[in-house]
């Protein structure tokens, strides 16, 4: 089965510009794996990690740490990898063994390793590690003979991140075009230095790439035409940037973007809010929660004294609950300034698309987007009035809608911070925050 693997192409893109690179593979010596990173100048590694798992558990009796030191290759402590490929291991371990096998590989990590995983949705998966045969930068073949009942529970997000206290999430994607259906991919990066995080973007951005266009028309899968708009909000936020402001785009990572934003902000961070909330509500709702509680832990963490002068949501506010929206504010709260302006995309009407969009910037006042299919919403529409009712500390100071060239059922709304938080200042007074020309001076 083929199977469009964007989390592999955020590692490409990644490591294609450097020949010194270290790749473990956890799978099976596949030569055609080993072609496609030799191509690369990488050095690989391969640990066959599937025999392990298929070893009956009485061969672990000695313990699971014993036995990965057993059959593990002890790597000289000054030899690091640069990638870490688990393709499915992580479904067939538990927790705990998971903590176990990390504890060990992060001796061969340095700062910005990254490790990718796949992981299945579903309550039925191969019963054994699949094989998987990397036929381009694009795209895996997965060679599966049957499906099984899980032997382990689908390890929720959080509760794998809680085992793996040096890695943040930095790609959660499913559903993707090309993707088979019932599996997701995870690029997580290697950070003990928490102060650190959220600084880099592994893309998974292939939309401008000969290569891809020849992929993409021997897929079978068919791609919907992009579409490109015009955004007022867009073109106002540009004319309030000083050469000393700072950025968040909370929208699904693209390194296009993050190379447009840095031709015009001095400090550009991203963070995929989207896919984190997105993956949220699906777990939840497959564990059947009850109570839905607000976002991850891990989401929306910044050092202390980052205040940001601008904050882009794009349309990932629509998929949020109020509990969501509420915690969102108060997480940002410590990082904006009095003035700080964020812009949401709101949706009209009771159809939304499936999922947020990727909206790719083209233009100073002009962005592309990939439609896909609507549904029915899950959360009520989203009002200015109930925002600033959930979030008191943002007042509405821009609405755009209808205008000549704007997508069409797609409200732009420009918020700003009218408080500012206490810590936002230092022991001497003075505020770190950066004023973009036009918001109130704290």
């Amino acid at each position: 089965m083929r199977h469009r693997a964007p989390g592999l192409t955020a590692v490409y893109n990644e490591i294609k510009s450097s020949s010194k690179n270290r790749i473990l593979d956890l799978g099976p010596m596949v030569a055609a794996n080993f072609n496609f990173f030799s191509k690369l100048s990488c050095k690989v590694h391969f640990e066959n990690f599937n025999d392990f798992i298929q070893e009956p558990d009485t061969n672990r009796a000695s313990g699971f740490a014993a036995e990965l030191d057993n059959y593990l290759l002890n790597h000289a402590p000054n030899e690091k990898f640069e990638v870490i490929l688990t393709w499915d291991i992580l479904n067939y371990l538990s927790l705990d063994e998971i903590g176990a096998l990390f504890l060990k590989l992060n001796n061969w990590c340095h700062p910005n390793t990254l490790m990718h995983a796949i992981r299945y949705l579903g309550k039925n998966i191969p019963p054994q590690p699949a094989r998987f045969q990397i036929i381009d930068q694009y795209h895996v073949e997965l060679t599966v003979t049957n499906l099984a009942p899980r032997k382990i529970p689908n390890h929720q997000t959080a509760q794998l991140l809680k085992k793996l206290p040096d890695y943040y999430l930095h790609n959660n994607l499913m559903n993707e075009n090309g993707m088979l259906r019932g599996i997701s991919e995870q690029v997580m990066r290697f950070q003990p230095d928490v102060s650190q995080r959220k600084q880099f973007i592994a893309s998974t951005e292939i939309t401008t790439s000969a290569a891809l266009q020849s992929a993409l028309k021997n897929s079978k899968d068919k791609i919907v035409e992009d579409n490109t708009f015009y955004s007022p909000s867009l073109e106002w936020l540009l004319k309030q940037v000083t050469p000393e402001s700072k950025i968040l785009d909370l929208g699904s990572k693209s390194s296009h973007n993050m190379d447009f934003w840095r031709s015009r902000f001095n400090e550009v961070y991203t963070e995929d809010l989207a896919s984190s909330l997105r993956w949220r509500n699906y777990t939840q709702r497959a564990d059947k929660v009850a109570q839905p509680s607000g976002i991850s832990d891990q989401a929306l963490r910044f050092k202390n004294n980052l205040v940001f002068d601008a904050v882009v949501f794009w349309d990932s506010l629509n998929f949020c609950d109020i509990h969501q929206l509420r915690a969102i504010g108060e997480r940002l709260e410590a990082h904006c300034h009095n003035g700080t302006k964020l812009i949401v995309l709101s949706y009209l009407g009771n159809k939304i698309p499936e999922y947020p969009l990727k909206f790719t910037i083209t233009a100073a006042n002009r962005y592309r987007v990939q439609e896909v299919r609507k549904v029915d919403r899950e959360t009520p529409a989203l009002t200015t009035s109930a925002i600033m009712k959930l979030i008191p500390g943002w007042r509405i100071c821009g609405t755009h809608l209808f205008s000549t060239g704007m997508r069409q059922g797609l409200v732009e709304l420009i918020f700003e911070q009218t408080r500012e938080p206490d810590n936002h200042r230092m022991s001497d007074g003075t505020s770190t925050s950066r004023n973009i020309p036009g918001s109130s001076s704290s």
